[in-house]
């Protein structure tokens, strides 16, 4: 999946900044206010998480948040091939 019309670098740049072995309450959203989702990958194209992790995000515990970003991770990487 190509990102067509957003900043390749804000991702990357907040991906590059990332500590998820930061205090508890302090685990970041990979939000960066694009909220568009691709129609065939279903992923956000800018912080390339899915409708489910979007919506589940404000309640989810710091644990389960660094899941997301890991997976958030893969799914960068493999949008750069």
């Amino acid at each position: 999946m190509r990102r067509k019309n957003v900043d390749p670098m804000v991702f990357s740049d907040l991906l590059a900044s990332l500590d998820l072995s930061a205090a508890e309450g302090s685990v970041p959203s990979p939000c960066v206010g694009v909220c568009r989702v691709h129609a065939k990958t279903r992923f956000c194209v800018a912080c390339f998480r899915t409708i489910d992790e979007i919506t589940r995000w404000g309640g989810a515990s710091d644990n389960d948040k660094r899941v997301i970003w890991q997976t958030l991770q893969q799914r960068y990487d493999a949008s750069l091939r």
